[in-house]
């Protein structure tokens, strides 16, 4: 029996053991190919696209269907929660019931809702349509790293996870692009519904092209779902993300306090029953022998520097740009767009450095860049008294995106590096929880260091703006020390 548990330990295996080695299998993994990869990067691009897209849009929402304040950020909100909460689980789904059939039907449910928020004839029906629209990504979005982990080896998986971190990147920027020309379109009598719309377009063309290319992968063994685990990991972290996505806005009520203090002994809870469930030879939602690579350990500590400094940074950029400088929404996003394309050609570069150098010794570097390029361009923010020159600005921000894609695509890479194939969906799930849990967090901590700007005494939008960046320049130095304690290899 102990042989047989340390066996699947080692190979997190949820059926029949049949090795005993760390070693990745030397059967054949299906085939990915560049279509197929391509095909399943369309559903994180559509994703990230929708929710940078339509934060741009809130205000012409807000004006459009007389939503107040709370409900315009609701908009916003609600999406990212549906999406968040369940991800864990629509990646355990898809290594159980296969990840092509998840892709599939996330997909579908995402056109669907999609174009339901296009049509919306009032505000209610609007959030209705985000949430699940956000409950539908989250069923797609853990299929795409998992059947990269599952399809893919040596370079290949170098590759793919290069051009997956140039996607997630580069997509927010993009998205704040396309919004914002989408907003700008005379011809409509309310131009955000394109917003959407475009949403419904791209994601009937994904959903045919994954019918064609997306290879069918799955974990062998029992097909069953560890329900009390998913309501215990779904209530911890409403209980963490919903204080953060409305406590500011609330004026952080005793509610939201109750919760945050719930939220990591929900946690606690869950765990013990993953441990349980593990010990008893049973299919816990998050195995956790996962937790026992150091590769992942590190990695995860690593994307929630990563991930909340860069929330961080998002929303002050939009808050600073918009209210402070006066710059339309347009404008803002055309500053970060040599940010994005300089993200996405370096982080696709990072696929050929990667196996040449490793990634501890890029994401090293990519923390030192990206702190010394942000405390340059805070530098400069401090300096000017007259505001800010947006051709300088976006120079600089070109800096500050080398070192993010050195960091983003790399780290991925580093922390699946272990991973075998049958917890891929697990794994990923995991990940991008710890990612959207980031995210809210650093705009929630952002947000209320923010409410100082809006006061007569308190400092200009560009100073805040570079105080933030000085706080992310610290995260970088953090993030390039915990590199250093990952595997040499």
């Amino acid at each position: 029996m102990r042989g047989l548990l340390a066996a699947r330990d080692a190979s997190f295996h949820d059926g029949p053991v049949t090795t005993t080695s760390l070693a990745p299998s030397t059967s054949a993994p299906p085939t990915l190919g560049t279509a197929g990869l391509l095909t399943a990067l369309s559903a994180l691009l559509l994703s990230v696209v929708s929710f940078a897209a339509a934060g741009i849009a809130v205000p012409a929402i807000g004006a459009s269907l007389h939503a107040s304040a709370a409900e315009q950020s609701l908009v916003v909100s609600v999406y990212a929660l549906g999406f968040a909460v369940p991800m864990v689980v629509g990646g355990r789904l898809g290594d159980l019931h296969g990840r092509r059939r998840l892709f599939l039907s996330g997909m579908a449910g995402f056109t669907l809702f999609s174009l339901v928020a296009a049509l919306a004839p009032d505000i209610g029906t609007l959030i209705a349509a985000r949430a699940l629209t956000g409950v539908s990504a989250a069923a797609m979005v853990p299929q795409v790293l998992a059947t990269i982990t599952a399809s893919t080896r040596g370079r290949e998986r170098a590759r793919a996870v290069a051009l997956f971190g140039a996607t997630a990147g580069g997509a927010t920027a993009i998205g704040q692009v396309v919004g914002g020309v989408l907003l700008s379109v005379p011809l409509v009598d309310a131009p955000w519904r394109l917003v959407f719309a475009m949403s419904v377009g791209m994601g009937v063309l994904a959903f045919l092209a994954a019918l064609r290319w997306m290879p069918a992968t799955h974990a062998p063994g029992h097909r069953s779902l560890d329900l009390l685990g998913t309501a215990l990991l779904g209530a911890a972290l409403l209980a963490l993300l919903v204080p953060l996505s409305q406590g500011a806005a609330l004026g952080w009520p005793a509610w939201c306090w109750a919760l945050l203090v719930a939220s990591p002994v929900l946690l606690a809870v869950f765990w013990l029953g993953q441990l349980r469930l593990h010990r008893g030879e049973r299919v816990p939602l998050v195995p956790p022998p996962l937790f026992r690579l150091r590769s992942y350990r590190i990695g995860l500590i690593m994307a929630l520097l990563l991930q909340s400094a860069f929330g961080a940074f998002t929303f002050v950029y939009a808050l600073a740009a918009q209210t402070g400088l006066g710059w339309s929404p347009l404008h803002a996003a055309l500053v970060l767009l040599p940010f994005a394309l300089c993200f996405l050609a370096v982080s696709i570069a990072s696929g050929r450095l990667a196996p040449r150098f490793g990634f501890r010794r890029l994401l090293t570097i990519g923390g030192a860049v990206q702190a010394a390029m942000l405390a340059a361009t805070a530098a400069s923010l401090l300096a000017r008294d007259d505001g800010v020159n947006s051709w300088t600005l976006a120079a600089l921000l070109v800096g500050v995106g080398v070192g993010q894609a050195l960091m983003f695509g790399p780290l991925v890479g580093a922390l699946i590096a272990d991973v075998p194939a049958a917890s891929a969906g697990a794994a990923s799930g995991v990940l991008q929880t710890t990612q959207q849990a980031a995210m809210g967090l650093g705009v929630a901590v952002a947000g209320g260091l923010l409410g100082a700007a809006t006061t007569p005494a308190g400092p200009a939008p560009t100073t805040a703006l570079a105080i933030c960046m000085i706080v992310q320049a610290a995260f970088a130095v953090t993030f390039a020390l915990c590199a250093l304690a990952l595997p040499r290899r």
